[in-house]
């Protein structure tokens, strides 16, 4: 069954959990701060070592700590929703092979469509 958000925005591969849907909606509107919290790792990672390990939740306060700077103009910055953090660490670690493993992750209730992926898949696929 395909929702309303999923035809909107082309999501054919979203799962139904609304909380999902809500990221990928907010995704394609803001892709500015994927970029941001990719950023953000990156830094944490050059400075703190290759397999050094943060929150999410740090990176995503530090955005919205950069964010609320750079909207002191006419312009509103994004809500930034607290329930699309598990699902920014899902696809910033299935997305930028430097950055595996960066963020620890729990099962969630409704699975993902995100699947990050592991080292040991890094190493042995046949793309390397």
């Amino acid at each position: 069954m395909v929702t309303e958000i999923q035809k909107e925005f082309n999501l054919d591969h979203v799962g139904e959990g609304k909380l999902e849907q809500d990221f990928w909606k907010f995704h394609r509107k803001h892709p500015e701060i994927y970029r941001a919290l990719v950023y953000f790792a990156r830094q944490w990672r050059e400075r703190k070592g290759s397999n050094s390990v943060v929150g999410i939740k740090a990176l995503y306060e530090r955005v919205r700590w950069e964010l609320s700077f750079e909207s002191l103009s006419d312009q509103d910055s994004p809500k930034l929703s607290n329930n699309h953090t598990a699902f920014y660490a899902r696809l910033i670690m299935e997305r930028e092979d430097d950055l595996i493993g960066i963020f620890k992750t729990k099962t969630q209730k409704i699975p993902s469509t995100i699947r990050p992926k592991t080292l040991y898949e890094l190493y042995t696929s046949k793309d390397r």
